[in-house]
């Protein structure tokens, strides 16, 4: 398995979640006092089974990150 591979296998685990809502996280103990954001998913079908993603900068989590989105649809 490949690193691409590898990666592409942890972003898999969120197909089939629905985003719920964004959050903001304030670290009062970061020294940069910079906040990370996240994600709410839920499953469609059960709304109390819920997963919570935070965008980093790297696998760490010692910094926030840039989660791109683009407007354009996939594979069109």
């Amino acid at each position: 398995m490949t690193e691409t591979d590898h990666e592409y296998e942890h972003l898999r685990q969120l197909v089939g979640w629905t985003i719920s809502h964004a959050v903001r996280i304030n670290d009062p103990d970061a020294h940069d006092s910079e906040a990370f954001y996240g994600l709410v998913l839920t499953r469609p079908n059960n709304k109390k089974q819920q997963l919570f993603v935070t965008i980093q900068c790297d696998p760490e989590g010692n910094s926030p990150g840039w989660l791109a989105i683009e407007k354009e649809k996939y594979g069109t």
